[in-house]
């Protein structure tokens, strides 16, 4: 399904470069450059977010990822987990918001499903047809070392999804292939406590007093 597209909205709230990052069909925001060094940066900080313990007693400060990191990653990386199916993803980050795009070749989506015996895509190819933009848009709370993910918005091509359905389209992929139930919090990094977003930016607080 747009799944893929969509899996990329929970990248910036797991700790493995699974990276659910949602697509937008504009530049990022902030001047920076889209660039290998740029997708390295991000690389980088997954792996601080990755690792149990800092490197030094005062390395538990906040780390802050840009748009441009992410769709840097995207860009150099999306082919190592993103299905063929899915061309020039973008993501968008604002307060509370992530949002994005990408080119869906649903023809493509079905040959994937029919390969993996997965459902979703094989019903999303028979209602949709060609490439298409798929624009989506997910909500993301946090606290406590925990986050939920919800979906308000898809479209694809000129045809809104409704958000009940895309959420479970969604879970289900994610479940089977993850093992994520989107349905509940799942947990985000060790000793990250929350996520705040920003204009074109997600900072991630960290506490040592964390014990996951």
């Amino acid at each position: 399904m747009v799944l893929a597209a969509m899996g990329s909205l929970t990248l910036l709230a797991r700790p493995e470069p699974v990276f659910f990052a949602v697509p937008w069909a504009v530049a990022p925001a902030g001047g920076e450059e889209i660039s290998e060094a740029v997708a390295q940066n991000l690389a980088d900080k997954m792996a601080t977010l990755s690792s149990p313990t800092p490197q030094s007693r005062t390395s538990w400060g906040p780390v802050v990822i840009t748009e441009a990191e992410a769709n840097s990653y995207l860009k150099y990386s999306g082919y190592e987990f993103l299905p063929r199916a899915v061309h020039n993803p973008v993501i968008r980050i604002a307060a509370d918001l992530l949002s994005g795009a990408a080119d869906v070749d649903f023809n493509e989506l079905g040959q994937i499903g029919a390969e993996a015996d997965e459902w979703g895509m094989k019903v999303l190819s028979w209602v949709f047809r060609g490439k298409q933009r798929v624009l989506a848009t997910g909500k993301l709370e946090t606290g406590k070392g925990q986050g939920r993910l919800t979906i308000t918005s898809l479209t694809v091509g000129t045809t809104a999804i409704p958000p009940g359905f895309v959420n479970f389209m969604l879970q289900s992929y994610m479940e089977k292939k993850y093992g994520i139930d989107l349905s509940k919090p799942f947990a985000l990094p060790p000793h990250v406590t929350h996520i705040e977003l920003g204009a074109a930016r997600a900072t991630f607080h960290r506490s040592p007093n964390l014990s996951r």
